[in-house]
């Protein structure tokens, strides 16, 4: 699924998200992008997405020109060939709901990673 796809998908039902701030500040969005099961464990995977696909408000985009960040903008990068050579970022997080139904993503240990990247390729099979 690409940025493109999750802004199609934007158009006909809502998308879970999730906002994340790494150590450096910096600021991550991601969408669900499937749901799955390891044993007992629930796992979902997550794609890293740029925030402005969620607004509808002019954003300025590398060129610097203010503009509709498209493939149509008009300003001269092709960003429609720039999304589809960009490797989808996609982390595979568990889904842990505590006993007050708080729901936390935590990052899987290496065992639980290797079983869960497993299900989740299955997932395309």
């Amino acid at each position: 699924m690409t940025e493109k796809d999750v802004a199609e998908v934007m158009e006909e039902e809502t998308i879970e998200t999730y906002e994340f701030t790494d150590d450096d500040g910096q600021d991550h969005c991601f969408v669900v992008e499937s749901r799955f099961k390891v044993g007992e464990d629930d796992y979902v995977a997550l794609l890293e997405v740029d925030p402005a696909i969620f607004s509808e408000e002019e954003e300025a985009c590398d060129c610097g020109h203010d503009h509709v960040h498209d493939e149509e903008c008009g300003c001269g990068h092709d960003h429609e060939e720039e999304d589809e050579d960009d490797e989808p970022n996609i982390i595979l997080a568990k889904i842990v709901t505590d006993a007050n139904g708080d729901v936390d993503i935590q990052v899987p240990t290496d065992e639980e990673f290797e079983k869960a990247r497993i299900a989740y390729e299955a997932l395309d099979a």
